[in-house]
């Protein structure tokens, strides 16, 4: 390592020391940071080689009226929430990564489950981050959402570190999905990739819309935990699915429940929305898990959509989760929705 680049942890270190009140021992130091497991001793070398677009930095993303400024074309990247790390691994190869949430791991939850596995560096993510932990990774370019608290306080530390941080606010429609993906594209200087897969994208969505356009109809209802025993909750407008249900033909239930947002679901809400169909989410493929409690109570056999066998069954990464495949997602919907139409 340089000592430019030495100089610049040291320096780093010490401003989030003051800002966190971090250990005494920390705070004296200045360049002893806590050891995330391997990567403090893990040095990713540069990709050899080079793409036109490395050509094209230093560059500066704008994100919602703020100028991030990128360097050089990022060769440590840090993603610290799953969307982010699902659409990195998209763009770059592994060896480009310096860290991931732990959650890429779990293929219920993740698509590019064998590319994380060889990023180095894991950390616990969304709602657990750690600033001065992400520094010891040495990243050259910062990337994660503010959807949780956390997050958000995480971001507003690390924002006083110096290293370049891509600050995503939502993935709760296909259109933010394929816009995040067009940022971060150019935040790594993968500009054509990404452009690939959000056309792909809009492709897929324009052959549904096309497809379900002056169609009835149906109520859709989403039933899904929000992690191992929670419990099922009754999915609301400001997850992926919402969006989807909607793009592919269908009325989402929450809205003539009046639901705003997320909320416990009660039985006694289920009958009162009777959906036509029911989507449930596996957070564990091939099983429901919290779900399953409620499918023994009298009142589920009652529901229109299990009479009729309209209940389908989803991984939390298919439905929940925003990545580029929630366009096939909402080609399947669609087609379970108007199975004439296609």
């Amino acid at each position: 390592m340089s000592k430019s680049s030495s100089a610049r942890i040291m320096k780093t270190s010490c401003a989030l020391g003051t800002v966190l009140l971090l250990s005494a021992a920390l705070a004296s130091g200045c360049g002893t940071a806590k050891d995330p497991g391997n990567a403090a001793t893990t040095v990713l070398q540069p990709l050899s080689g080079s793409s036109p677009q490395a050509e094209l930095f230093p560059r500066t993303i704008d994100m919602e009226g703020q100028a991030i400024m990128i360097p050089s074309k990022p060769q440590r990247i840090a993603a610290l929430s799953l969307d982010a790390a699902e659409a990195a691994l998209e763009l770059v190869d592994p060896g480009r990564m310096a860290v991931v949430p732990k959650s890429i791991g779990d293929p219920s939850l993740a698509y590019r489950t064998a590319e994380g596995a060889q990023v180095p560096g894991k950390i616990a993510g969304a709602t657990s981050l750690d600033p001065e932990q992400i520094l010891a990774y040495q990243a050259d370019l910062l990337l994660m959402t503010k959807l949780h608290d956390k997050e958000r306080e995480a971001n507003e530390l690390l924002l006083k570190s110096g290293i370049p941080i891509i600050s995503l606010e939502s993935w709760s429609t296909l259109h933010a999905v394929m816009n995040n993906i067009g940022v971060i594209g150019k935040s790594l200087g993968e500009d054509d990739k990404a452009k690939s897969i959000t056309d792909e994208m809009r492709r897929k969505q324009d052959q549904v819309t096309k497809a379900v356009e002056g169609a009835v109809k149906p109520t859709v209802l989403v039933i899904s935990p929000l992690g191992p025993g929670t419990g099922p909750y009754l999915i609301g407008p400001s997850n992926i699915s919402y969006d989807l249900v909607r793009l592919a033909g269908g009325n989402h239930a929450a809205d003539s429940l009046g639901l705003k947002r997320t909320t416990k679901a009660t039985m006694e809400q289920i009958i009162k929305a009777d959906p036509d169909y029911l989507l449930l989410v596996e957070w564990q493929e091939g099983k429901l898990g919290d779900i399953e409690e409620m499918l023994q109570t009298p009142g589920w056999s009652t529901l229109q959509a299990v009479q009729h066998d309209r209940v389908l069954r989803m991984p939390a990464r298919k439905l929940l989760n925003p990545n580029r495949y929630n366009a096939d997602t909402l080609q399947e919907i669609a087609k379970r929705l108007h199975p004439d139409k296609f």
